[in-house]
């Protein structure tokens, strides 16, 4: 999906990606306390779907890591408030996540226009 010639149908995969990241995400919100290796494995996971569909220096990949996090901010951290952090982390990440889908939207509209 990275050229200028995209296929809608490429395009609605990506969205489709995007979106069961998203579910997972809000699946591993449900269950708390969060499980730390489940949380790296989806991180994992969105990061080779945001490849796929944007290429490995995009952006959006370098703003899901920046969102991500499964360590605590500091040493010693309470793990009531390591996993609050985490937590937030991770929908800061499904956020970044729904703003993807939103421009792949856009672009999948004006793909038969181009």
């Amino acid at each position: 999906m990275r050229s200028k010639n995209v296929l809608k149908e490429d395009i609605e995969a990506g969205i489709a990606l995007l979106e069961q990241q998203i579910e997972d995400a809000r699946h591993l919100l449900k269950q708390r306390p969060l499980n730390n290796k489940m949380h790296a494995a989806w991180s994992e996971e969105t990061r080779s779907c945001l490849i796929k569909i944007y290429g490995p220096s995009s952006p959006n990949v370098r703003s899901l890591e920046s969102t991500v996090g499964a360590t605590p901010v500091w040493m010693g951290m309470p793990p009531e408030v390591a996993e609050t952090y985490q937590a937030s982390r991770l929908e800061g990440s499904m956020s970044m996540l729904k703003s993807c889908i939103v421009s792949l939207k856009r672009k999948a509209g004006n793909s038969g226009r181009e």
